[in-house]
């Protein structure tokens, strides 16, 4: 009885863990191309990202969508994280998550993987840029993920506002919403990744002339649909022990339709009213790259296998020796 007693046991083990290994071999995956730019499927939602440009907020550096709308995963061997550069060397703009560069593992092939050395340690360009970060000239400090951790006030000339080097208004702080759907005042309303980035306001303070402009458009309507348009500035606090405080001023304006105005319920949706609140930042923990999700669980499975033979192992022992 004891021994059928950890065979279920153990069997309810394997279970859950061939479940895990499911899930982790499936949690991201592409689907079909959407007008304009490509759909991914991440953790049971939709990432829409548009035509040459990394993916943002939750799925930020998972996802590449090529020029011709051709979808990548930066995880995967290919010209995703490299962002369709052949010649892509280490230091160039790429498209990986926090804590990982893009690497090459064949000609012409590239890859996300773990970087084993902090970016913010780097104190010169060459040290920077050989380790697989990117030197950010404006402020002259190393970055693992300029998306991530900078907005777009981070740019201080109109032209390197519009052009946005580093993608920042695409998949930078505050950009959570875009190519997202939000749903106020009874409505929906899209989120076009491609009607959000980096807009230059010349009658701004000085330090706030470069905001993040998104739309939100409303999905069917009568005649002219309610449309309504957002910028933010955000004020980044210091970055300590992986938070950071953040703060931000917003203005609105009607494209179309709202014949009363924009609904607060729809600026609060679109994080468009002015706020404050804390988010993760700098780089994550660094690990050992032989050490996955999978090792985890195959070193899990070898346990249990081991508990169950010594387990029967001493129990047959006693059966002999009575």
């Amino acid at each position: 009885m004891r021994i059928n007693n950890k065979i279920n046991i153990l069997s309810i083990f394997i279970v859950l863990i061939m479940s895990g290994l499911s899930m982790a071999a499936t949690s991201a995956s592409n689907t079909n191309f959407n007008i304009g730019g490509c759909t991914f499927n991440f953790q049971g939602s939709t990432v829409n990202v548009a035509s040459g440009t990394c993916s943002g907020g939750i799925a930020n550096g998972l996802f590449y969508c090529g020029a011709d709308a051709t979808p990548w995963t930066t995880s995967i061997a290919g010209q995703g994280c490299s962002m369709e550069d052949n010649n892509y060397a280490l230091g160039d703009n790429f498209c990986c998550p926090s804590g990982m560069l893009c690497n090459e593992t064949a000609t012409g092939l590239f890859k996300c993987e773990d970087r084993l050395v902090s970016c913010s340690n780097q104190s010169n360009k060459l040290d920077c840029n050989n380790n697989g970060c990117i030197w950010m000239d404006i402020t002259n400090e190393c970055s693992g993920n300029p998306r991530g951790d900078y907005g777009c006030n981070y740019y201080n000339t109109e032209s390197s506002c519009t052009t946005d080097e580093w993608g920042i208004g695409v998949s930078g702080v505050g950009t959570a919403s875009c190519g997202t759907v939000i749903k106020c005042a009874g409505k929906s309303f899209s989120v076009p990744a491609s009607e959000c980035g980096c807009q230059w306001y010349p009658d701004a303070p000085a330090g706030e002339k470069c905001q993040l402009k998104m739309a939100a458009t409303e999905f069917i309507s009568n005649g002219a649909p309610d449309k309504f348009e957002c910028s933010n500035i955000y004020n980044l606090g210091n970055c300590t022990k992986g938070v950071q405080n953040v703060t931000w001023s917003s203005h609105s304006k009607v494209i179309s339709g709202f014949v009363s105005g924009v609904p607060t319920e729809c600026l609060d949706a679109l994080n468009c009213n002015g706020g404050e609140s804390t988010r993760f930042c700098g780089e994550p923990i660094i690990k050992l790259p032989w050490f996955s999700l999978f090792s985890l669980f195959s070193s899990l499975l070898i346990i249990g296998i081991y508990y169950l033979l010594s387990d029967k192992f001493k129990y047959n022992k006693s059966v002999k020796i009575q």
